[in-house]
């Protein structure tokens, strides 16, 4: 096999997926990376996915890749190199991983864009409020607070070994109410408890950028839209300088997606995923000056 042909096999597989080594904590960060193909744009967009851990396949990135894009999709958990449970998972690790993804040819000094849902979204409000290379978030059906971990007692993120003040399960509470994973009530309880909810809040007033917040109405698994507004009101309060701007939709669930419910009708979700869409892609062009 000729010299160039190994050297572009080699730069293609770098392309497709990397892995990160984290000195801090002795683990590896998987992520996928996407290069853009279409017309570029001054963003770049990371991925992070809910409490089904992974590399989550339901982000359609091809599609914003397609647009001109540089795209990464990180897993924190339940993936190859990570913790089997959200729960304690170290910032330090999406540190390493924003770091990475701003050294890629295709990346350079484009604005940095959060995209993130259901516990991703609460992840990517907490990244952006912390560190200011990111210059963008899109939280689809977020937390306005850092909650307990899912899988332990503690919290679900740490920094420098410590656990971020949290929100821990509203006790007591009878389980036998919950029925297909659907933890609203436990979750509206647990936002009602005044004194965690104050120090587990997140500073999104430090976001260095737009944020764009996409919920719906009738989510079963957590009060996203209750909890949007609380974001919405922190933000007025502390005169948030950027754009930003809470969407939520009638008759949509936990997915703002017609083909997985979590809440709402089927139209409601069809109705929510098409016009959600259509906001990220304003909001990503405007960011982007396309």
């Amino acid at each position: 096999m000729k010299k160039r042909s190994i050297v572009f096999i080699v730069v293609m597989l770098l392309l497709c997926h990397f892995t990160i080594g984290i000195a801090q904590n002795e683990k590896i960060l998987d992520a996928k990376y996407y290069p853009p193909s279409g017309e570029p744009g001054n963003a770049a967009i990371m991925f992070l996915g809910g409490s089904g851990g992974g590399i989550p396949k339901y982000f359609n990135v091809e599609k914003y890749a397609a647009k001109g894009y540089p795209c990464i999709i990180v897993g924190y958990f339940r993936t190859k190199n990570t913790p089997d449970y959200l729960e304690m998972i170290p910032l330090e690790y999406f540190e390493a991983a924003i770091e990475k993804f701003k050294s890629y040819p295709d990346v350079g000094e484009k604005k940095i864009v959060l995209i993130g849902q259901s516990k991703g979204g609460e992840l990517v409000l907490l990244l952006a409020s912390r560190y200011k290379q990111i210059e963008g978030v899109i939280a689809r059906v977020p937390s306005s607070v850092v909650f307990h971990g899912i899988g332990g007692p503690s919290s679900s993120w740490s920094y420098k070994g410590q656990p971020l003040p949290f929100v821990p399960p509203y006790e007591p509470f009878d389980n036998s109410k919950v029925v297909n994973g659907q933890w609203i009530e436990r979750y509206k309880l647990s936002i009602s408890q005044t004194e965690a909810v104050e120090k587990a809040a997140i500073k999104v007033e430090n976001i260095n950028g737009p944020v764009l917040i996409l919920t719906g109405k009738e989510d079963r698994i957590w009060p996203s839209s209750q909890m949007g507004e609380m974001i919405v009101k922190r933000l007025k309060e502390n005169n948030f300088p950027h754009w930003y701007k809470h969407f939520a939709y009638e008759n949509a669930g936990h997915s703002l997606n017609e083909n997985s419910f979590r809440g709402g009708t089927k139209d409601g979700n069809k109705k929510a995923r098409i016009d959600s869409e259509q906001r990220i892609s304003a909001f990503l062009r405007r960011l982007s000056g396309k």
